[in-house]
């Protein structure tokens, strides 16, 4: 008996003894380097990039840019007015004049004949591309009598005001008449009318 509890005596010193130095061992997770990864932190004086991460990589080289032709700096973008928004252009005072010679009605006794002593004066009507011409636009009148220069007169207009632009002078004598009317206008434009009439004696 005493034999059998020295050796288990023994036994149970052992055991202490490893369990001891299992104790003293550090556990595997303290003595296990920690894993390096490449650190992002510049350091003041280092002139290296930091290394993007693998989001940043996978998005976006270091090179690439972000601009668009729209969004170039320093070059605003116009869009041109769409049609409607656009103002109709104005006609120009250009190309031949059309003239008219228009004869007042006193004394008038047939298609072209007046009454001797009639005054029945004379006025114009001038077009162009913009419409009928008022200033800016002159008439220089010649009155032939049987092929006869009798009178000329000129008008600073080619629209009568409130009087008329060419009066016969002293009444109208029997015979045959031409009266011309040349236009000019202050955009270099020219036209031409004449009216041929008969005065019969009264």
């Amino acid at each position: 008996m005493v034999f059998v509890g020295v050796v288990a005596a023994a036994i149970g010193v052992m055991v202490g003894i490893k369990e001891l130095a299992a104790s003293s061992e550090d556990p595997p997770s303290a003595s296990a380097p920690a894993p390096t990864t490449p650190s992002n932190t510049v350091w003041p004086g280092d002139d290296t990039k930091a290394l993007p991460t693998p989001e940043e990589d996978a998005t976006q080289s270091p090179d690439e840019e972000t601009t668009t032709p729209s969004s170039t700096p320093g070059k605003p973008t116009t869009e041109a007015p769409p049609p409607d928004d656009r103002e109709p252009e104005t006609p120009q005072h250009t190309g031949a004049l059309t003239v008219l010679i228009k004869m007042g009605r006193v004394g008038k006794v047939g298609p072209n004949s007046w009454r001797a002593g009639a005054e029945p004066g004379a006025n114009t009507e001038v077009y162009d591309a913009t419409g009928r011409l008022d200033t800016g636009c002159y008439v220089q009148w010649t009155l032939k009598h049987d092929s006869k220069v009798v009178q000329q007169h000129t008008s600073s207009r080619c629209r009568p005001p409130s009087i008329t632009l060419f009066n016969f002078e002293d009444g109208l004598e029997p015979g045959s008449y031409i009266l011309t009317a040349e236009v000019t206008t202050d955009w270099h434009q020219t036209g031409t009318d004449t009216f041929s009439f008969d005065v019969v004696p009264a």
